[in-house]
């Protein structure tokens, strides 16, 4: 796919949702032609695991040497892992 957003799966996006690593190039990064391309890309991979929790794009920081312009990382419902009390 040729285009000029440049968005990089982060590995939570693959032990969280249904996506796998074999259905995207060995860097892990999709071209998009907008960033509006790679948010409709999102929200539409979204729709399939939603009670899990969900995938967010994040713009890359201004100092991030990569030539990446944002990141895809997943989101679980509970964002938090609490320690049992009882344990």
């Amino acid at each position: 796919m040729s285009g000029n957003y440049l968005v990089e799966l982060k590995d939570s996006v693959f032990r969280e949702t249904p996506l796998t690593e074999e259905e995207f190039d060995d860097d892990l990064r999709i071209e998009f032609p907008s960033k509006n391309d790679a948010e409709a890309w999102v929200s539409e991979q979204n729709r399939s695991h939603s009670e899990m929790g969900k995938l967010t794009l994040h713009t890359a920081h201004p100092n991030d040497k990569s030539n990446v312009d944002a990141y895809v990382v997943f989101q679980p419902i509970h964002k938090v892992w609490m320690p049992d009390p009882d344990a």
